[in-house]
């Protein structure tokens, strides 16, 4: 079992796909065979690259509108977790269970948070090892005490989120939200941003792995 993220783009550097999360059995079909042959001799955290014809691409991305059809173009694909299958209590697959409604509450709970104004609350919603690339900050947060720092700050606007379009992709122990969503301050402003939240599942409760937040380039101007 293999949960990977994909992202594609011109070799030009035209536009790229979404950053993909995918779970797959070697033999779905999902990637190519040698894509797979690839990816199942890479260790978790493993990033690659790699430059593809029309018919080298994997079937998730046949007709993409991003793509050309006939050209040249790059694949990027990271192996985020490798295990063989087992039978544990959680699920048929060793996967941990929940469903499309369970990933929109995990956004309220986030939400939730900010409405403490308690930074340490919002930060033990991330991840041991989280990457956060915050909205209002230039600063990748990388660890704990930097996260607690972002928040710090951010909390003392009173935002409170709403997400206006989200795509969800649900894999083995991790699983993405990504889409928009606007921040709506105490003092009457807001920001309009780009949101992609990753999770994992560890030691039995969904947290925040990777959290990219950008703003909309007409709401940057």
């Amino acid at each position: 079992m293999l949960t990977v993220a994909l992202q594609a783009g011109e070799l030009r550097g035209g536009r790229r796909t979404e950053r993909q999360l995918l779970s797959l059995a070697v033999g779905q079909g999902v990637l190519p065979p040698w894509l797979e042959k690839e990816l199942a001799s890479m260790k978790p955290g493993t990033l690659r690259r790699w430059r593809l014809g029309p018919r080298e691409r994997p079937p998730i991305l046949e007709g993409h509108p991003w793509l050309s059809r006939n050209g040249l173009i790059w694949l990027e694909v990271e192996v985020l977790e490798a295990r063989q299958p087992s039978l544990p209590d959680k699920g048929p697959s060793g996967c941990a269970l929940i469903s499309q409604s369970d990933v929109q509450l995990l956004f309220e709970r986030w939400n939730k948070a900010l409405l403490s104004q308690d930074p340490k609350q919002v930060a033990r919603l991330y991840s041991r090892d989280a990457l956060l690339l915050p909205t209002l900050s230039d600063e990748p947060r990388t660890d704990h005490d930097s996260i607690v720092d972002y928040f710090s700050h951010f909390l003392q606007k009173s935002p409170h989120g709403e997400i206006s379009q989200r795509e969800i992709l649900i894999g083995c122990n991790m699983l993405q939200d990504a889409g928009l969503y606007t921040f709506r301050f105490a003092d009457g402003s807001s920001a309009e941003a780009r949101y992609s939240f990753i999770y994992v599942f560890e030691d039995g409760e969904w947290k925040i792995s990777h959290h990219h937040s950008s703003l909309q380039p007409e709401s940057a101007d």
